[in-house]
């Protein structure tokens, strides 16, 4: 496998290096394919009973109550990400060098077209989320990583040197901006997909913004001194040195980050305090993010339960938040993890490993 996801309809959803898709089962069941052709490389998404991928062709490929359908006259970035709606796909498409939000919906005959496209360069790689920053009750609208610049910070780590400089708030049928922050240079967004976070009635969104001391974290709202503007509300110290990365998890409650995944893995645990994200160091040894990898985060969540990869990607530690961070158990891996997911079954966890197993991860007995 390339990628597994939860859903569908066996609950786990697997993508081969064969652009196969299949429902995987963990009880030695075999599994079912439910299409060939699509790229292995597009993070495949799931909402409102619909199944959406990019076939190998750059089109998009849509399964919902059992049909199979797809978009003409589109082609999507390979390695951006897609979201689904109630009624429509956002995707990032390609044309030439530019790269722009895209909001594909199905005519009469239940062909995918394009119904808005946005205005200003997003990056090759984003990947669109939904986030209601004003707190309006409705779902909010899209938020995605813009303005890629190529030059002002290169260090590649997300596997190209192309960093955002702007994150944007389309209105999620126009896709016109709402509101956007720009980033001063010589600092950008080192992130494709920031973490969305509850704060209160609206939602937050957690990033790293990278510059001459390294990477820093960031809290993202909506600026309330104006209606087109967003604006880092809080930010937690920088790394202290250029190049050095850190790779953030968070849930609702939670909001951590593994310092310098790739040499050495310090996990520290933040809060706010005013303008401020204030952090404590928790664990070292750890990494949630492969160098190069567009797998942002190597962890998964259940409720305050964290499943997270050690230093060499090896071993799997679960870690309890609400009792400070407690170990309670251990997983051997027989190859580096790739992707860790939390799973609704009786088996709790999944893991996806480099070679290309998926193991069910039980706990004892």
């Amino acid at each position: 496998m390339a990628q597994v996801v939860p859903g569908g309809p066996s609950g786990l959803l697997g993508v081969g290096v064969d652009g196969s898709l299949l429902a995987l089962s963990l009880n030695d069941s075999p599994p079912q394919r439910l299409a060939d052709g699509l790229s292995p490389d597009t993070p495949v998404a799931l909402g409102h009973q619909r199944i959406a991928a990019r076939r190998r062709d750059g089109s998009l490929w849509i399964q919902e109550a059992g049909r199979v359908g797809g978009s003409d006259g589109v082609t999507l970035a390979p390695a951006a990400g897609l979201l689904v709606l109630p009624l429509a796909v956002i995707g990032i498409e390609v044309e030439g060098q530019q790269h722009r939000v895209v909001r594909l919906e199905p005519d009469a005959q239940g062909t995918w077209r394009r119904a808005a496209r946005s205005e200003r360069d997003v990056l090759p790689d984003a990947r669109p989320l939904q986030a209601d920053l004003d707190g309006s009750g409705d779902g909010g609208h899209v938020v995605v990583l813009a303005g890629p610049d190529a030059k002002r910070y290169p260090h590649g780590v997300l596997g190209d040197a192309v960093e955002a400089t702007r994150i944007e708030l389309l209105e999620r049928h126009s896709l016109a901006v709402l509101r956007e922050l720009v980033i001063p240079a010589p600092y950008v967004l080192e992130d494709i997909a920031p973490r969305r976070v509850a704060l209160g009635a609206r939602d937050g969104l957690l990033s790293v913004q990278s510059g001459p001391e390294g990477g820093q974290l960031v809290l993202i709202e909506a600026d309330p001194a104006s209606r087109a503007a967003l604006r880092v509300a809080a930010s937690g110290a920088a790394i202290g040195m250029a190049n050095r990365w850190m790779s953030p998890t968070a849930n609702d409650t939670h909001w951590l980050s593994v310092h310098t995944p790739h040499i050495g893995g310090v996990l520290h645990a933040y809060r706010r305090d005013g303008p401020r994200l204030t952090s404590e160091r928790i664990l070292s040894g750890v990494s949630n993010h492969a160098i190069g990898s567009r797998q942002l985060d190597l962890c998964a969540w259940r409720g305050s339960q964290l499943l997270m990869p050690d230093q060499s990607r090896r071993r799997l530690r679960l870690l309890d938040g609400d009792a400070g961070w407690k170990l309670i158990r251990e997983w051997q891996l027989p190859a580096p993890v790739a992707a860790t997911l939390s799973l609704s079954w009786s088996t709790p966890w999944a893991a996806l490993l480099e070679d290309g197993r998926v193991l069910a991860l039980r706990e004892p007995g």
